[in-house]
């Protein structure tokens, strides 16, 4: 990642990256404990051979646990003697070091640790797969690409961003899979199933900065790291420069000299070549000064200020990108008061917060001082990026954060010019009885659940209402009251849903060559520490459509957005000739929000839709006025020349193609589209414009 300049008044925030969680049931030695117990750590983790990494601390079920130890290590199911894997006894992160001498594979750890003084024994419940180098060979072309920020983020620019390219010498090596590795980098870059390395245009959320791309390529040799495959470098004059808090106060001299530091800024843009200084000062002084390296203010001694004075500060910071300097003002004050109290009394109760839940936590009333800037101090990696603390003092976690349950030592530092104080506490994280993570409902298409989950093919208004879908499969505690609801969204009337979350239909909901979708939601728990989740659940009517049927297996498309994802090719039922069966997106396209409350559902025509915006960008990157009726955004016909260009496509072979970083404004798509499809089986493209021959037979689930 980029390196930047932090508010030093608020927690350095670390992206975690989580791959999936999977729980393993334990044994117990020496005494037998009836409170169910279980640990979770993060799936399979990746790494290269000279990498070093932590895989997180767990989750668990049960009281805290405690006394970590690593009991055995395999290797591709051997017993392994070595160094490289360490262990925190007291929170159960694992560290990853020393790998450039250990032999590639697959390493499985067992793990113990004590629970309600039983001691409980975790088999082989965390892997690491330690990849060799990628083979000789393979290199990125060009090794280094350079982008202008300004350009990534303006969706209206038609600029097109380099790419890289992974190459390989002769015919030796072949790759048949290409991934970047890191939870941080989704979202801004992205590489194709070709090896194509590209920027995702329109991110908003793209930080200017120097970043190492290390890729994950599958060859006939198997897995590989390639380290430090590119670098890219997201350039940019200065954007913006923030201080916390942007006003500072400072003691007139009397009998004693006072002096003034500010925070630290946080600055937004590339730092080659940084420099700060200030512009003008109203009043003008000569008395406050920059360090031209951090952009900290400072007074020194001896400055003469009296109280009620206030001045107002501009600054003027270059970089390599605007060596002329960009003048940012008022982007501080400092006023002179008559007196700072020093910093005394930090007092912080110890607290136990729910799992998953926001909470607020205060210092008590003794604590006495004036402009103290507070800090937390040797923060735990597992509460790095999930708590803040703000310039009183206040110290915040989101709902739904993701702090693993146990106890933290929280350490915090109040300083100002005339002291500095410190103080500690015990946070507890207990477990939320309310939690859980998964609702899964299956399929009806003999389809891998994981996979294909939510989806049921009928073929009839009676095969409809006669469907026997099992209740779901969920990790709610058993015992608890489950709050089930449904929602249809797309057709579906009717549709209902009992006590333990089993759906029920009638022969109302069924609509001829269409899909179906209901939204489930189930709430478990009520106020704070309440816990819901909603999941779809999609539905095909199959039928023949003038003597002809289209089904698509699975129906629903599970597309990543910044991905390109191609669907497998449907079953045609009663076309004599295939050869000349064509089909194209045609009218009637909704997209139903699942995942992203900021984007509206509905129509392109609906104002203010998330698929207007899709179809404003479209028209407007081909240079044509937005026409909110058009299939064009979604045609094969329309973007024949390019089809790169359309957000989503009907291929020759007549499977779905969606493009990558087409489906988003800035936030991803996260959500189910659908539109009418026409088709005709005489190879006559002019025709289907007109086609009586209208089916919608697939949904796009856009997460």
């Amino acid at each position: 990642m980029p390196m930047k300049h932090l508010l030093t008044s608020c927690a350095a925030i670390m992206a975690v990256a989580w791959f999936g969680l999977f729980g393993v049931s334990c044994s117990e030695t020496e005494t037998t404990d009836k409170t169910p117990f279980v640990i979770y750590y993060s799936g399979l983790t990746d790494i290269g051979p000279s990498m070093e990494g932590v895989v997180s601390s767990p989750t668990y079920k049960g009281e805290a646990p405690s006394q970590f130890a690593i009991t055995q290590i395999s290797l591709n199911g051997e017993p392994y003697v070595g160094e490289g894997f360490t262990i925190s006894p007291d929170n159960g992160a694992i560290s990853i070091s020393n790998t450039k001498d250990m032999l590639v594979g697959l390493y499985s750890l067992s793990i113990s640790c004590q629970s309600s003084g039983t001691t409980h024994l975790f088999e082989n419940v965390v892997e690491v797969n330690l990849m060799a180098s990628v083979p000789d060979g393979i290199t990125v072309e060009p090794a280094l690409l350079k982008v202008d920020y300004a350009e990534i983020i303006n969706t209206n620019s038609v600029t097109v961003l380099p790419t890289a390219q992974v190459v390989t010498e002769g015919e030796h090596v072949s790759i048949s899979k290409y991934e970047i590795i890191g939870e941080e980098h989704k979202g801004v870059f992205a590489i194709s199933q070709t090896g194509e390395i590209s920027i995702v245009k329109g991110n908003q959320a793209v930080i200017p900065g120097n970043y190492k791309l290390n890729l994950k390529l599958t060859t006939k040799a198997g897995e590989g790291i390639f380290e430090n495959a590119v670098e890219i470098n997201i350039t940019s004059k200065p954007l913006s420069i923030t201080f916390t808090p942007n006003v500072g106060k400072i003691e007139e001299e009397t009998v004693s000299s006072t002096t003034y530091t500010s925070s630290l800024p946080l600055f937004k843009g590339s730092i080659e070549g940084l420099a700060y200084s200030i512009k003008e000062i109203r009043p003008a002084t000569d008395k406050i000064t920059i360090d031209a390296t951090t952009g900290v203010l400072s007074v020194a001694a001896n400055h003469g200020f009296k109280a009620n004075e206030s001045y107002a500060i501009d600054l003027n910071i270059t970089n390599e990108f605007a060596p002329e300097g960009v003048e940012m003002k008022d982007v501080f004050t400092l006023e002179v008061v008559s007196f700072i109290a020093p910093v005394e009394n930090l007092i912080y109760s110890d607290a136990t917060c729910t799992q998953a839940t926001s909470f607020e936590l205060m210092h008590t009333e003794a604590f006495k001082g004036d402009e103290a800037i507070f800090e937390l101090i040797d923060l735990d990696a597992n509460l790095q990026g999930q708590l803040l603390i703000d310039h009183l003092g206040t110290i915040t976690a989101k709902k739904g954060n993701n702090i693993p349950l146990g106890t933290y030592t929280i350490n915090v530092q109040a300083s100002n010019s005339k002291s500095t104080t410190a103080a500690s506490f015990s946070l507890t994280i207990k477990e939320n009885q309310n939690f859980f993570s998964f609702i899964k409902y299956g399929n009806n298409l003999s389809q891998p659940v994981d996979e294909n989950a939510f989806q049921y093919r009928v073929h009839s208004a009676e095969e409809l209402e006669a469907l026997d879908i099992p209740a779901p499969t969920t990790d709610i505690r058993s015992g608890i009251v489950v709050k089930w609801s449904v929602e249809a969204k797309h057709q579906m009337s009717g549709t209902t849903i009992s006590e333990t979350g089993q759906l029920k239909f009638v022969t109302s909901g069924w609509k001829e060559a269409q899909c179906g979708l209901v939204i489930v939601t189930a709430t478990v728990g009520e106020g704070e520490e309440a816990v819901s989740m909603s999941v779809p659940v999609f539905f095909h009517y199959s039928t023949l459509k003038n003597g002809v049927s289209v089904e698509y297996t699975p129906f629903v498309i599970q597309a990543d957005p910044r991905k390109q994802t191609r669907s497998a090719s449907p079953k045609l039922t009663g076309v004599a000739d295939e050869s000349k069966f064509v089909m194209d997106y045609r009218r009637s396209f909704n997209y139903y929000s699942i995942g992203n409350s900021n984007h509206k559902s509905g129509e392109p025509k609906v104002s203010g839709s998330f698929m207007q915006g899709m179809w404003k960008q479209y028209f407007e990157k081909i240079g044509k006025t937005p026409n909110y009726s058009s299939k064009d955004p979604v045609s094969h016909y329309a973007n024949a020349k390019d089809l790169n260009q359309a957000l989503l496509y009907v291929d020759k072979d007549l499977s779905i193609v969606v493009n990558p970083n087409k489906w988003t404004d800035g936030e991803y798509a996260n959500g189910a589209m659908i539109g009418q499809m026409t088709f005709v089986t005489d190879g006559n493209t002019g025709l289907l414009n007109g086609s009586k021959n209208q089916i919608f037979p697939i949904f796009i689930y856009l997460k």
